[in-house]
């Protein structure tokens, strides 16, 4: 599983709610179910159902950060999930070689961005596109995440 943070994880449209940020942002991010939280000097609007969500994904499958936080997703925000460290997927060349060697393989690829409906061109890959809604939700996940890990 490919995973990102911004859009995904990070509910980008709570953050936009709860501003000014700042100690009465924690107070109304509380309000939204949001946990505002710090990361390398960035707010974070992490939902209170994702850190079960996304354990629960995770246990299911190997999974790679596919984001712009690249290594920091493992810092604060993984902490704050309960999860990782997960190796980091940054590298185009990297990603492509990683999902094509998979899919021949036989493995179930997903990956989980807010593409905006810009899906890349994968054959194999089942996509999970957050754009619409700006964060990910249970019902978002493919039926081949909440199989029984083989």
């Amino acid at each position: 599983m490919l995973l990102n943070i911004d859009g995904v994880i990070n509910d980008l449209g709570a953050v936009m709610k709860v501003r000014p940020l700042g100690d009465e942002a924690e107070i109304r991010a509380k309000h939204l179910g949001i946990d505002l939280i710090r990361s390398h000097g960035f707010w974070v609007a992490i939902p209170d159902s994702m850190p079960s969500l996304i354990q629960e994904l995770t246990s299911q499958c190997d999974t790679y950060w596919c984001t712009t936080w690249r290594g920091k997703a493992n810092d604060e925000i993984a902490q704050h999930l309960g999860v990782g460290p997960f190796p980091v997927v940054d590298d185009c060349a990297k990603r492509t070689e990683m999902i094509d060697d998979a899919v021949e393989a036989g493995r179930p690829v997903v990956w989980i961005q807010d593409f905006k409906g810009k899906m890349p061109q994968f054959d194999g890959v089942t996509f999970v596109d957050t754009g619409d809604q700006g964060v990910l939700r249970w019902s978002d996940i493919p039926e081949v995440l909440l199989e029984p890990a083989a």
